[in-house]
């Protein structure tokens, strides 16, 4: 790279840029990676002066903020579940066996154990609390992992949509550094796995629209309108995004976290259709009560139906919700109002317990095991697993 490239890229950068290259280790392929990442970021429409450019949405609330607060930080014994809910223990057995045909297992949150043409991909994976150490009590799992990674299934690659806690866990990328795996991740979150010890040459970062093929499994990054950061000082200093998957048996997508807008529609027109779609969920505002997630780049429950509907997909398996407490509102809330929401528009929608298995294609056993009614016999029908132990 010429003296005259550089300059102009950390020029653009500013002094943001200058301190992640000045941060890189003496090991030659940390830094070629990094003067890479720098040029790459220049070229991306996505960012601007080394940010990226946010566009989440600024809606009225009928609730103050004040009012929000309270209820997620003293109030949050009315919001989860009264005791650890159930799941169903992952059949190891199974997923030892690659599959041709795609199917799903769901670890909770947003966290996926996807087979699809013979290929194990991990997205978003998550075993522990979601926050940082300081804030683990607030972020404890209302549900226990279904499986420790140690157990799980080596993947062939792991997807990663954006670099908050809830979706990017240290431990978890540490674990798997030494193995045989590569990571597909959205442009400049390469850094975080770096630093966590994942050699940069294991490390694909996207820009929106980028793709990748793995196998016989096409990976594309595509847009989303959310926010990246962990430590506040690093706001939107690496892309998010979400993600579609095809390959010759099937063809999957997954929104990330993400507002409601127009990406969806231009998602269906370039890379759909899709076999079944993993689409975030968050309770609606109604009555006059709520807040309004989409400032803060998530989906209310009417805004998942529609991007399910923009897409064009046959299956909704909806994900974010259950596992942690991270909005102001009661746990199983989203569901309530997204199964309301399929009952106008006819949606299929899949709602699995964590740790179980199914096909993409086929016929789906959907079952609200986590309603009144059904919950006793959902804890009597399946046991509990004891929470993986993680050290970060």
């Amino acid at each position: 790279m010429s003296n005259v490239i550089k300059a102009s890229v950390l020029s653009a950068l500013g002094m943001m840029g200058l301190n992640q290259l000045l941060r890189a280790d003496d090991n030659v392929e940390s830094r070629s990676s990094e003067l890479k990442r720098l040029e790459r970021i220049v070229d991306s429409t996505q960012f601007k002066d080394g940010k990226v450019i946010t566009r989440m949405p600024n809606v009225a609330s009928p609730e103050s903020m004040s009012s929000v607060m309270w209820k997620f930080f003293f109030q949050r014994g009315a919001l989860k579940p009264q005791s650890t809910l159930p799941n169903m223990p992952v059949d190891v057995a199974k997923l030892s066996t690659r599959s041709l045909e795609p199917r799903i297992t769901w670890l909770g949150h947003s966290s996926l154990f996807i087979d699809i043409d013979n290929t194990r991909v991990l997205v978003d994976p998550v075993f522990d609390y979601a926050s940082p150490w300081i804030a683990k009590s607030l972020f404890s799992r209302n549900v226990n992992a279904p499986i420790a990674k140690e157990q799980l299934p080596t993947p062939d690659v792991i997807v990663i949509s954006h670099d908050h806690y809830d979706h990017l866990e240290e431990s978890t990328v540490r674990f798997y550094a030494d193995k045989d795996v590569e990571f597909f991740v959205p442009l400049a979150v390469g850094r975080h796995l770096e630093k966590w010890g994942v050699a940069p040459s294991k490390i694909r970062e996207f820009d929106w629209w980028d793709s990748a093929t793995f196998n016989s499994v096409t990976f594309t990054a595509a847009p989303a309108n959310h926010n990246s950061g962990r430590t506040g000082f690093d706001s939107n200093s690496t892309l998010w995004a979400s993600w579609a998957m095809r390959g010759q048996s099937g063809s999957l997508f997954y929104s990330g976290d993400t507002a409601y807008d127009s990406h969806f529609k231009q998602i269906a027109d370039k890379l759909g259709p899709f076999d079944m779609a993993f689409i975030e969920v968050a309770a609606n505002v109604k009555d006059g009560k709520g807040f309004p997630v989409e400032n803060w780049g998530h989906m209310q429950a009417r805004h998942t139906m529609q991007a399910f509907m923009d897409l064009g997909a046959k299956k909704l398996f909806p994900v974010h919700w259950s596992t942690y407490e991270l909005f102001a509102h009661k746990w199983d809330e989203p569901m309530t109002d997204l199964i309301a929401e399929a009952q106008v528009t006819g949606a299929e929608l899949v709602t699995p317990m964590v740790g179980e298995t199914n096909p993409v294609h086929g016929e789906t056993y959907t079952h609200f095991w986590w309603m009144d009614d059904s919950l006793e016999v959902a804890k009597q029908s399946y046991a509990f697993t004891q929470p993986a132990t993680i050290n970060d």
